[in-house]
């Protein structure tokens, strides 16, 4: 049985098992605890299986590959699987649930029909964002100028795949296809277009050799997206190749050699030997709702939850934008090692190249004329002359993490912003600019719905764990209850985004000034508690102008407590605002001057009034790139509260070293406050 589900699964294959998207497919179908033989496809495992449920009644569960599946071919991320109670959809002369389902036009076996969901507008997203099996093409962004000559495409494929013995397919028929193109088309170029695997994954072409020395053969390298290759070719030639049924989504004119689903409904021109005869004729949208709606299943790549095709192309299309945003050069100079990793991932993409040195003197020689974008850490590098334009300035974005960045916790976000920093309140920056435009109805809805999760999960920028905590109300004596969160001083908020007040000590005298009468709670930086960075855990003298001062318990739960926040530029006045408690700020965080906080500067630059939601939807939607780092993919602040909540965000997930290297970190910063002590 396979790990308590009731799927009997034979010992050899065992790689099902392991198959991230097993329990989601079994939880789907709701055959949680039910005896069902599983296999996948037509292979050893899947044959085993049909043996397996003929003789023994059991019920039967053949799985491959959705017709969507994952950015690159073999990525452990799939986005979808197809189910099967019956065959599977290759299989031109057996039973599958998509044929028989197409023949009577109504779903049987897994396939599952929910809803009535609008087929045209989905099928158009898929045009428009250009959606393939794969996703992972570096033409779509290195800007290299496509064929202007219209012609044909023949769709070569893996040599030995599966798909060709039971689609009717022989090593001939692919010769018919080319000799068919030219034959057909004397005054048009023949493009060959090859399949991702033969670069990905080492597998070869199904054309004989004579074929790439025709000179009226034009081989397409497997960097064009298919839809690229449609933009040029409106008339394809295609085998056994979900390409076919692609070229179909996309209004071209197919002809098939194989006997694939999508071939003998009325739809395409085949000239497959010895096919089965189809019963039905239907329209491309009814085709298309049935294979890509109803067989296949689509799993959340985050949560691995059931969810819909909508999602997955909402998912892809921030795959797409944020590749376009990494196209070409980046550079990033004096990044940490540990930055360094991170900026792998979330500077990633099909065309990205990746150059990390240690100066800027470094990067001048090899890339001062080069159209490379050259990214710096925080605000503290001064951008030189001769790179001003391209830089990039780089932070940790407001949901950070489950832990603290300075102990190496790995970031759910960051910014990138062309313009400044949002902690710089002395000069623009993208996210000012943001909120200067404003947004848009859909955006505020989703900010609204953002909100309320923030506020239920109580997550913030760390979600550090804490104990809970209490006030003595005969303490404070029915007094207001002031929280001041304390800062790192050395910090480079402070020093650009606090010209007047630049140390805790110096803002609890401003408000013990601003409110004699209130009980005055100071709340230690956790990063100081915590030994991650230099500085006092209290300032000296403390006790003079505060109440009580506090190094433990979750932020919230202070806010729990308190009347107001007073803040220099700390993002617990952030944090404040999310849960409705009044802010007063006294330097210029980016949450200030918008009509939101009581402040003690003012700033001209910041032109609107802004809602609540336009604050997190700029902060938190707009502004930063978020990525999951157990996919490697990129997400959005909603999954990533998800994340933050789910099991896997319960536990420490850093690597040894990192957990070493922060406590030999900690030991160095508590013996340099015993020595600045002594």
């Amino acid at each position: 049985m396979a790990r308590g589900l009731g799927l009997n699964v034979g010992w050899p294959f065992r790689k099902i098992w392991r198959h991230p998207l097993l329990e989601s497919i079994v939880k789907r179908l709701e055959l949680e605890g039910c005896d069902i033989s599983v296999g996948w496809g037509y292979r050893p495992s899947g044959k085993a299986a049909i043996e397996n449920a003929a003789r023994s009644g059991r019920g039967l569960l053949l799985l491959e590959d959705g017709f969507i599946r994952s950015l690159r071919p073999g990525s452990k991320v799939a986005y979808s699987l197809v189910a099967d109670s019956q065959g599977i959809y290759y299989d031109a002369a057996g039973r599958s649930d998509l044929l028989v389902a197409l023949d009577s036009g109504k779903p049987t076996g897994w396939l599952r029909a929910e809803g009535e969901p609008d087929v045209e507008a989905l099928m158009s997203r898929f045009r428009e964002l250009g959606i393939s099996k794969y996703n992972w093409y570096p033409g779509e962004y290195s800007g290299a100028r496509l064929p202007e000559e219209t012609g044909v495409l023949v769709v070569d494929q893996t040599r030995g795949d599966t798909s060709h013995a039971y689609g009717g397919m022989t090593p001939e028929d692919f010769d018919r296809m080319i000799r068919d193109a030219l034959d057909e088309h004397p005054d048009e170029p023949v493009y060959v277009r090859s399949h991702p695997d033969h670069r990905y994954r080492g597998k070869h072409s199904c054309f004989a050799p004579w074929v790439f020395d025709e000179p009226r053969i034009r081989l397409l390298p497997p960097d064009l997206s298919p839809a690229q290759c449609f933009s040029f070719c409106r008339e394809i030639y295609a085998g056994t190749s979900v390409m076919g049924m692609e070229g179909l989504i996309h209004g071209c004119k197919v002809k098939t050699y194989g006997w694939n689903f999508y071939a003998g409904w009325g739809l395409t021109e085949d000239r497959g030997r010895g096919g089965p005869a189809r019963q039905n004729r239907m329209d491309l949208a009814a085709l298309f709702k049935t294979a890509y709606l109803q067989y296949t299943h689509y799993f959340n790549p985050d949560t691995l939850e059931s969810c819909g095709l909508d999602e997955i192309l909402d998912h892809l299309a921030l795959q797409k934008e944020m590749f376009l945003a990494n196209r070409g050069q980046q550079v990033t100079v004096g990044f940490s090692s540990w930055k360094k990793k991170i900026a792998l991932e979330y500077l990633r993409g099909p065309t990205t190249k990746i150059a990390q040195v240690a100066s800027f003197d470094e990067a001048e020689k090899s890339f001062s004329n080069s159209d490379a974008q050259i990214l710096v850490w925080g605000r503290r590098p001064e951008i030189p002359e001769n790179f001003k334009g391209r830089a990039v300035r780089v932070e940790d974005g407001f949901i950070r993490s489950k832990g603290l960045g300075a102990a190496f916790n790995f970031p759910y976000s960051w910014v990138l912003d062309h313009t400044g920093i949002y902690f710089d309140g002395g000069a623009p920056s993208n996210l000012e600019n943001l909120f200067n435009r404003g947004f848009n109805e859909t955006d505020l809805a989703e900010a609204r719905e953002l909100i309320g999760v923030l506020r239920e999960k109580r997550l913030t920028k760390y979600n550090l764990t804490g104990d809970g905590v209490s006030l003595d109300k005969n303490l404070v004596n029915g007094r207001k209850v002031i929280l001041v969160p304390g800062q790192v001083e050395a910090d480079a908020s402070i020093a650009f985004g606090s010209p007047h007040v630049k140390s805790n000590i110096e803002l609890l005298r401003r408000v013990r000034v601003a409110e004699p009468d209130a009980f005055l709670i100071f709340k230690a930086h956790p990063d100081l508690v915590a030994g991650a960075r230099h500085g006092n855990v209290l300032p000296g003298g403390f006790s003079e102008v505060s109440d009580l001062a506090v190094t433990e318990g979750n932020v919230l739960d202070w806010l729990d407590v308190c009347d107001e926040v007073h803040t220099m530029t700390s993002t617990v006045g952030f944090e404040a605002l999310i849960r409705q408690v009044p802010v007063v700020t006294y330097g210029m965080p980016f949450y200030a001057a918008w009509g939101l906080t009581t402040d003690r500067l003012e700033c001209p630059r910041r032109q609107r009034r802004l809602t609540l939601e336009e604050l997190v939807c700029g902060a938190l939607m707009k502004y930063p790139r978020y990525l999951n780092p157990a996919t490697g993919e990129f997400t959005t602040a909603l999954k990533v509260t998800r994340l933050l909540t789910s099991g896997q965000a319960a536990g420490d997930e850093r690597a040894w070293h990192l957990k070493f290297v922060s406590f030999l970190k900690r030991l160095w910063v508590e013996a340099a406050r015993k020595q600045n002590q002594g």
